[in-house]
């Protein structure tokens, strides 16, 4: 009978250490309910933001940015129709370049 023999399995990658702060950035994002915005909080810095557009200045509270997002003001309405209006030019420019 031939002598046979399983081989064992090596892993070939070193321990994974548990201290990942030097080697990644954490961002959290925070939906806000029955909106379109959401507050983004990155290296301590919150802000708010609707989609790709940035709404608010940097705080480093995400709940003040979160409750002055809630707040419909003028300004947060003229900030709004500007970025559809933007996002409408961008839509249209495209739409021409496939004609």
């Amino acid at each position: 009978m031939a002598n046979t023999q399983v081989k064992q399995l090596q892993p070939n990658a070193s321990k994974i250490k548990g201290d990942f702060s030097k080697n990644e950035e954490i961002i959290k994002r925070l939906s806000i309910e029955d909106s379109p915005f959401e507050v983004i909080t990155k290296d301590g810095a919150s802000f708010g933001v609707m989609g790709n557009y940035r709404l608010t200045s940097k705080s480093t509270s995400a709940e003040s940015v979160k409750s002055e997002l809630e707040k419909i003001t003028w300004n947060r309405i003229i900030q709004v129709v500007m970025i559809l209006n933007e996002l409408k030019e961008k839509i249209n420019i495209k739409k021409e370049d496939k004609v």
